[in-house]
């Protein structure tokens, strides 16, 4: 038996959840999150894409990675593509690699919620970038994994997406030295 109660019907969805699981009784809620894709985008540079957006909920700018919601009914990969065009100013013809699937999938918030996070690997051409006017971003710049980590050390980026995409592509760059 599990019964599923609508509490909240928004951007999110919260439901109260009761399930039977090996003879008990489970009581839980549970936070329905739109799953998203975001790119570790790298240039020909060997610099990563971070943007700059204001972020209301918490009141500061943000640094973080490119990143966009599962909420058009395109696939995983072809959100990130279409981010990448509105968030940075790089358009398809500049994408010299892309992931076919996320290098990383996790789960947002794992003990309340389905939503996922996908992350994939990007590699594009070195020009200039600019976010679409209309679009929530303010700026895009390409940091080298040193200045990353300072301003990870500097508390400049929390993001959680983006610190798992810095030390992922990291790890990566060590794998592929060591020949793994």
């Amino acid at each position: 038996m599990e019964k599923e109660e609508l509490i909240y019907d928004g951007y999110v969805k919260i439901y109260d959840v009761k399930r039977e699981r090996e003879g008990k009784l489970e009581e839980f809620t549970k936070v329905h999150l739109r799953g998203a894709s975001a790119g570790i985008v790298i240039n020909e540079e060997g610099k990563m894409a971070l943007v700059t957006q204001y972020r209301p909920i918490i009141g500061v700018k943000t640094l973080e990675v490119p990143a966009g919601t599962l909420d058009k009914g395109i696939s995983k990969r072809d959100i990130i593509i279409e981010e990448l065009e509105e968030e940075c100013g790089i358009p398809r013809e500049n994408i010299l690699s892309i992931s076919e699937e996320p290098v990383l999938t996790y789960k947002i918030i794992e003990n309340m919620s389905d939503g996922e996070m996908n992350i994939f690997l990007i590699n594009v051409k070195t020009a200039e970038t600019k976010p679409k006017e209309d679009d929530d971003v303010d700026e895009v710049n390409f940091y080298t994994l040193d200045e990353i980590e300072e301003l990870i050390k500097e508390r400049i980026i929390t993001d959680p997406k983006t610190l798992i995409s810095f030390f992922l592509y990291k790890d990566m760059i060590k794998w592929v030295e060591k020949g793994l």
